[in-house]
């Protein structure tokens, strides 16, 4: 029996989880099923404070800029924004290595690839 490992990078970690439990419930000869987050280095976007720079003409022959700011909240914020994608990666035995790759494109998965 050899085994094989089966990636594939996914919008978010809930879907990634939701593939991994419909895989495992469907197909027999998994050993091993692990989900990591793939962008670990970002912060955070609620709580900080967001600067716009307004050119003003003031009836004089220059423009003068005034800044406006203003705290920006996480439901202001657009939702790609929060988007962490996830990577699944499947231990399974050889033989079903084909069927692991389809419901991992059924269920969304973008860059599916193997490694012996």
């Amino acid at each position: 029996m050899e085994l094989c490992r089966v990636y594939g990078e996914f919008e978010s970690e809930e879907l990634a989880e939701l593939a991994a439990g419909r895989i495992r419930r469907k197909i027999r000869g998994i050993h091993r099923m692990t989900v990591c987050q793939l962008t670990h280095s970002m912060q955070p976007v609620g709580g900080r404070v967001r600067f716009t720079m307004l050119p003003a003409n003031l009836r004089m022959m220059n423009y003068v800029t005034d800044v406006m700011y203003a705290e920006c909240y996480d439901r202001a914020i657009p939702e790609p924004y929060f988007r962490r994608n996830a990577e699944l990666m499947i231990v399974c035995e050889d033989h079903v290595q084909s069927q692991v790759e389809s419901m991992l494109h059924a269920a969304g998965a973008m860059r599916v690839r193997r490694e012996s």
